[in-house]
This record gives C-alpha cells, sequence and structure tokens, in this order.
C-alpha cells in the first residue's frame, strides 16, 4: 500500500478503533459472564428457600407426618430446575430420596447440567455438591433437607441460549462499529487529506511560475481551512510581485530610455564630429547622466527601506519646527505661485519618529501639493491625534485632484496620473513609493483620498512614543 498521509491515517485510526472496539468486548463479555455468574447463584438460594419452604408447609403439626404426595411433587418439580433432595423426619417416619424414585433421570440431569457448562465453559470447575438444611415448623424442628445439585452453579438451557443470543448480538455490533469505524476514518482522512493535496498541487504550480493559482477552500477543521488561506494569499501576493516586478522591469526601462538614447545620440554626434563638444552639450549630457545617477539612487533607498536594510533613528522632535523649516525651503516656490500656506500645528507638538525620514515624507507630499496646485491655491498642513496612542498628519491641497480610480496606484513605485512622464509635470514617480515605505516601517499608513471641495488630502496615521 502506498505509503501517504491518508494511507496513515486511515490505518491508525481504525487499528486504534479497533483496539478500543476489542477492549470493551473482552469487557463486556466478562462482565456478562460475572452477571450471569451472580444471577445464577442468586436464582440458587431463591429457589432453595423456595423449595425449604415449600416443604414446610407440608408438614402436619397434629400427626406429626409430611404430605408424601406433595413431597413428591415438589421433588419432581425440584428435579426439572436440576436439584435432587432427600428428606428426613425427626421422628422416623419420612426418609424420602429422589434417587430412589428417578435414578436415572437425577443421573441425565446431572450429566446435562455439566455439559451445558462445559461446553460454555471449557476449563469451568464443578462438580456434584450437596447442602443440608434444617427443617423448621413454628420454632421446632422436624427434620433435615439435603439438597444436591451441579456446583458451584449452573446455567438453564434458556439462560444459555440468552447468554449466546448476547454474545452474538454483541459480535455483531463489533463488526458493524469496526465497519462504520473504518468508513469513518476514510471520511475523516479524506476531509485532512483533501485541502492538504490541493495545496501540493497548487505549491507544485507555483513552482512552475504559474502564481495566482487558488487551492480549494477548505470547510470544517480551522487548521486545514487556515493554511489553504494562507497558501492562497500567498500565491495571490506572489502573482501582484510578479505583475509588479514586470510593471517595475517595464518601467525602469522606459525611464532609462530617454536619457540613454539622448546620452548616446549626443556622444555619437560627437564623436562622429557632426557637432562640436560644446559646454552647453556636455552640460546636457551631465544633465542626463545626474537623473539617471538620481533615479539609482532613489531605487536603491527604496530598496532599503522596502528590505528592512536600515534601522530607524527615532527621537522625540517639535513637528512645527520641522514644517517650519520646510515651508521656508519652499518659501520661493510659494512666493512664484501665489501660494496660501496653512498650517495647523500647536507650537508644543511633538513627534516620536525619525526626524530625516518624516523631513523626507513631508518635502515629497508638500511638493507634489505645490506642483499640482494652481497659482493662487490653498496647501494646508494639520497635525492631530488619532486616538489609541497615533498621530495623524495631513496635507492637503485645492488643485487639480487626482481621478478616483488612480487613488490605489499613487504609491506605486514609477506611477504618475500624468501619462506624458514629462519632465516639467512631476519626478520620477518613486518619491510617493519611498514616503509609503517610510511611514510602514514607522508601523504607520498613509492613504490619498479627494477633497470635496476639490484637491487632494494624502494622510499619514503614526504611532506615538509609548508612555
Amino acid at each position: 500500500m502506498k505509503k501517504s498521509l491518508k494511507n496513515i491515517l486511515i490505518i491508525s485510526y481504525s487499528l486504534m478503533a479497533l483496539l478500543i472496539i476489542l477492549s470493551l468486548s473482552i469487557f463486556f463479555h466478562i462482565r456478562t459472564d460475572q452477571l450471569f455468574e451472580e444471577y445464577a447463584k442468586k436464582q440458587q438460594k431463591t429457589q432453595i428457600d423456595q423449595i425449604i419452604s415449600q416443604i414446610n408447609q407440608l408438614y402436619d403439626k397434629e400427626t406429626g407426618t409430611f404430605d408424601k404426595s406433595g413431597i413428591g411433587t415438589i421433588g419432581y418439580a425440584a428435579l426439572q430446575n436440576g436439584y435432587i433432595i432427600h428428606i428426613q423426619s425427626m421422628n422416623g417416619n419420612i426418609d424420602w430420596d429422589m434417587r430412589t424414585h428417578r435414578s436415572e433421570e437425577c443421573l441425565m440431569i446431572l450429566e446435562h447440567a455439566e455439559g451445558n457448562m462445559k461446553g460454555r465453559y471449557p476449563n469451568f470447575k464443578g462438580s456434584y455438591a450437596e447442602d443440608t438444611y434444617t427443617l423448621e415448623r413454628e420454632g421446632t424442628v422436624i427434620g433435615s433437607l439435603r439438597i444436591g445439585y451441579y456446583g458451584p452453579y449452573s446455567l438453564s438451557d434458556q439462560e444459555l441460549e440468552l447468554l449466546g443470543a448476547l454474545n452474538r448480538s454483541l459480535l455483531l455490533i463489533e463488526a458493524f462499529s469496526l465497519l462504520g469505524v473504518i468508513i469513518l476514518g476514510i471520511l475523516i482522512a479524506r476531509a485532512v487529506t483533501r485541502p492538504i493535496d490541493s495545496v501540493i498541487e497548487v505549491a507544485q504550480k507555483i513552482a512552475g511560475g504559474e502564481y495566482g493559482v487558488q487551492a480549494e477552500a477548505a470547510r470544517g477543521m480551522s487548521e486545514t481551512r487556515h493554511m489553504v488561506e494562507a497558501v492562497n494569499e500567498m500565491s495571490q501576493a506572489l502573482e501582484t510581485e510578479e505583475r509588479q516586478k514586470k510593471q517595475i522591469t517595464a518601467d525602469v526601462a522606459h525611464e532609462l530610455r530617454t536619457p540613454l538614447t539622448n546620452l548616446q545620440s549626443h556622444m555619437e554626434a560627437m564623436i562622429d564630429g557632426i557637432w562640436e563638444p560644446t559646454t552647453e552639450r556636455l552640460e546636457s549630457c551631465h544633465g542626463e547622466i545626474l537623473r539617471l545617477a538620481g533615479m539609482v539612487g532613489q531605487l536603491q533607498e527604496l530598496y532599503s527601506l522596502e528590505n528592512r536594510g536600515r534601522e530607524l533613528n527615532r527621537a522625540e522632535f517639535n513637528f512645527r519646527t520641522l514644517c517650519d523649516n520646510i515651508c521656508h525651503d519652499f518659501e520661493l516656490s510659494i512666493k512664484e505661485k501665489q501660494i496660501n500656506l496653512i498650517t495647523d500645528i500647536k507650537s508644543e507638538e511633538n513627534l516620536y519618529a525619525d526626524y530625516s525620514r518624516i523631513k523626507q515624507c513631508m518635502v515629497n507630499l508638500i511638493s507634489n501639493a505645490l506642483a499640482y496646485t494652481p497659482a493662487g491655491g490653498t496647501v494646508a498642513i494639520v497635525y492631530s491625534s488619532a486616538g489609541k496612542g497615533r498621530k495623524e498628519i495631513r496635507v492637503e491641497d485645492n488643485g487639480i485632484g487626482v481621478p478616483k480610480e488612480e487613488l490605489p496606484n499613487l504609491f506605486e513605485r514609477f506611477y504618475r496620473v500624468d501619462k506624458s512622464r514629462s519632465k516639467k509635470t512631476g519626478g520620477m514617480g518613486i518619491g510617493l513609493s519611498i514616503t509609503r515605505a517610510i511611514v510602514e516601517k514607522h508601523g504607520g499608513r498613509i492613504y490619498a483620498e479627494n477633497r470635496e471641495g476639490g484637491g487632494t488630502r494624502f494622510v499619514m496615521v503614526l504611532p506615538d512614543k509609548e508612555k
């Protein structure tokens, strides 16, 4: 048989059930025999007491004699139940013994009783036994009664038949129970292994590069259900990551193609003597090189943040002072576009975070807000408590806004709402990705939404210092 989890479960479950059934069977067999033994001994005592009582009733006190016909009737009835009686009166008038009347029948009764017990219990140790009892009537001893029987006890044909029927019924129940247990074991093994087989199949497909495949949803056991859900989530995540990798590759190729093509064409023209290597042309090539270097640097920084390559240097600092310094750096752009910059930050508000990283986030968000806000517009920076030990920072503007379907993609690397990818309408599309990586490295989250009056709102939620 193939060594598999399913077969192992079926075999082990069946063996364990068989052991339990056999143990219970042995217990019930032993207990049944004990009960029948107790019953036979109790029944024997009851019948003997009844024989004694009946014989006592046959004594006539006035004549001092027993009713002989009555003794015969009681003796014959007792013999049918396996008892051989012998009665003697005190005055010697009665000396009645069943063996003198029906010796052959007495012998047959004893042999039958022995055959029954030996047939049922091969190792049964029994033999003929006699007990003597005193006969009394109203406190006066009137004689003695000797009762012989096959002892220490015996079972009648009806009792043995009942015991056999019980044993056969028990064996039938055991057989059906074992069959039911095996069927139940197969069902349980199938229920356990089916989701595992599904997960194995999905894992093999994932190993072959077929990302996004889903295992069949498991029902019943929470462990297998959670396992299937985890594998499905992993498969989905790998599909998303693979799609992102392809998108990143395409985006990086697109971003690098233009400056590299410009450099190539300029350098070839100067090498071929078509252009003179003037200062302006060399400066143009140098600018493209700097742009490429900046892009590579940002990609390296993003990779470092997303792969936990750097630890945060957390400290408590005044957030109002940080924002004032950043706004001062953007003072020229603010004046040129006549932007109304509003800061709703209390002077005593502090933030526990990496100062340089949070500054980088704020520079990216404020730079985007200023770039997409028309002249005379408004940019606001709001700092507030988000409850449960968290701080909320909002950077919002009343600019052109972002289409609703574009909001979930804003933080993807190289993604820009402006599909033309012009240098004049934005950077390289990595800034918001870096911002999200920094916020998530702090244990926070960032999201974007459109304002009701127009424009966009970026919200950062950061954990506060534990007190």
